[in-house]
């Protein structure tokens, strides 16, 4: 499997992993709610429970599998069990792993409930209400579509989400325990703050995969600090202008077509301003069989360059993957500190004006 689809992989167990662990936290609650009126069996809603927590430990364990495999950041077996001893983003990572060992410990003693007693299962148990954080902390803190609008979305909805279920249970016992109450319930109000707060200031706020723990050698040299004294002074202006990977932004730009012979081979030339977290210039160039209408029916080969206004060629390299409009290049670039550059553009195209407009990632 390439290096491309591991992250893919990746990037999308991680996220339905996220999902299901709100919806294992939300049904859990609901259990307690005795919602489903007479007509649904409370066993139902175990089983349904606890089938969700095992594909939930199915996608985590696929999501660890793929994250070791994929060989652009160092993380071992032993990170994603033993927590906060990864040479990469120890903390955040370290979340991840600690999230994982809560939730193997939730489903063993699920499926061992009647053995150890339910009164030690249910003290267990309170641990999936911090083992829900600790994940949205960890999807923010390590993965590289923190700054994503979509993602920033899902994790809206999954906080707000276990934030009402969590109400309504607090609703249900306050005139029980209304010490108890008052004080859960002020922090669900308290903790999507400082949530905010956190986010706004680390992975969404420039600088955060250095500041993260991500090791010198994944940023490319191109911390200004990490530069060294010997590289070319054009070089190191233009590398320490962009930001440190992963990072994203929009795209735009034109579109142009130019046959190369008279058998419809044609060479199109995409010339994209890449905005957001960078500023750059991104030129994709495809040849191959025209198609007619300004696209390619077949892609024979490509070149592809990327950099900042003022050395727009400092990485250049290849497409890797063309499926409908999106497009993956592989760069690197050639100086004392060699580095390399995935981007992936997700692009909408008009042929009739020429223009480009889209989104990138780069990591």
């Amino acid at each position: 499997m390439s290096a491309h689809a591991l992250w893919y992989l990746t990037r999308g167990t991680g996220l339905v992993a996220l999902v299901l662990v709100t919806l294992s936290v939300v049904i859990g609650i609901a259990s307690s709610l005795r919602t489903g009126g007479t007509r649904t069996p409370r066993f139902v809603v175990g089983g349904l429970h606890r089938n969700v927590s095992l594909l939930t430990v199915a996608f985590i364990v696929v999501h660890v599998v793929t994250t070791i495999l994929d060989a652009y950041a160092p993380i071992r077996l032993v990170d994603a069990v033993i927590p906060f001893i990864s040479s990469y983003r120890p903390i955040w990572l370290g979340l991840g792993a600690l999230a994982f060992d809560i939730i193997l410990a939730l489903v063993i003693t699920s499926l061992v409930r009647v053995r150890i007693g339910l009164k030690t299962w249910r003290g267990i148990h309170w641990f999936a209400y911090a083992c829900f954080p600790i994940v949205v902390v960890h999807a923010l803190g390590t993965g590289s579509d923190a700054s994503q609008h979509w993602l920033l979305a899902v994790v809206i909805v999954c906080v707000a989400a276990v934030a009402l279920a969590v109400l309504a249970r607090l609703w249900q016992i306050r005139s029980e325990r209304m010490p108890f109450a008052i004080a859960g319930t002020a922090m669900v109000i308290v903790l999507p703050v400082a949530l905010i707060g956190w986010a706004n200031n680390g992975p969404l706020a420039h600088g955060w995969a250095a500041r993260a723990g991500t090791p010198k050698s994944l940023l490319g040299g191109r911390s200004s600090s990490a530069a060294p004294t010997s590289q070319p002074a054009s070089t190191a202006s233009a590398t320490s202008s962009l930001p440190n990977p992963p990072y994203s932004g929009s795209v735009a730009g034109s579109i142009s077509a130019t046959p190369t012979d008279g058998a419809g081979n044609t060479s199109v030339t995409l010339d994209l301003t890449t905005s957001g977290s960078a500023h750059a210039r991104l030129k994709i160039v495809l040849n191959g069989q025209s198609d007619g209408n300004g696209g390619l029916n077949t892609l024979t080969s490509s070149t592809a360059s990327y950099g900042p206004t003022s050395n727009p060629n400092l990485y250049s390299g290849t497409v890797i993957a063309l499926q409908n409009n999106a497009i993956s290049i592989s760069l690197s670039t050639t100086s004392t500190t060699p580095a390399k550059l995935l981007i992936d553009t997700t692009v909408s195209i008009n042929f009739s004006a020429g223009t480009v407009t889209g989104t990138y990632q780069a990591r």
